[in-house]
């Protein structure tokens, strides 16, 4: 093996072990209120900019997969929010411009609002009716992980934020009793 090769290993080791520190850090009871809070709403609007964007459109796909009325703001083909819609809002600081325009928009046309945020004191925090803790910026996690691209381990908080995304669909699937083939079965043949 190279050098390079035993580096890279070592890198994705260590990555990993973080994110699992991490997931485990995320409050049960918070996770078991963003399923009821997507199950108890019939339009669900899924934000993010930059790289936790690229996870909100993931987080979107698979909701939408699952059959549901799932919209991304910003885009062309989004519809109006409403009184009873759901917002899902990620952002690593919690203070991205756009993802707080959003909820605030949202919030004035009276939706409900989930923050998934490493800072339950931040701005979009603070506007959620919800928020869903990823401690990615924890003293003890950011000196355990010495392979950190970005400030405030926002890599960290994304890589997490992907595998909480899927695992949560796994959930909202096994809940409501839908089968894991309706994604494939969902999938787009428009690639």
């Amino acid at each position: 093996m190279t050098t390079t090769n035993r580096n890279l290993v070592e890198i994705v080791v260590a990555r990993l072990t973080v994110v699992k520190l991490l997931v485990s850090r995320i409050d049960k009871a918070a996770s078991d209120k963003l399923i009821e809070m997507i199950t108890h709403t019939e339009k669900i609007f899924v934000t993010g900019q930059g790289r936790s964007g690229l996870v909100a459109q993931c987080l979107a796909t698979r909701l939408a997969q699952m059959g549901l009325d799932v919209y991304i703001p910003g885009q062309a083909t989004c519809r109006k929010i409403k009184e009873g819609d759901l917002l899902i809002a990620i952002s690593c600081r919690g203070t991205t411009t756009t993802t707080v325009d959003f909820a605030q928009v949202s919030r004035k046309a009276g939706a409900k609002i989930v923050a998934v945020t490493a800072s339950d004191k931040s701005t979009l925090a603070e506007i959620a009716d919800h928020t869903v803790l990823i401690p990615s910026n924890d003293e003890d996690i950011r000196a355990q992980c010495r392979y950190v691209v970005g400030p405030n381990n926002n890599t960290l908080f994304e890589e997490t934020a992907l595998l909480y995304a899927d695992a949560l669909v796994y959930i909202l699937l096994e809940q409501e009793g839908i089968s894991k083939n309706i994604i494939n079965q969902q999938h787009t043949n428009l690639e």
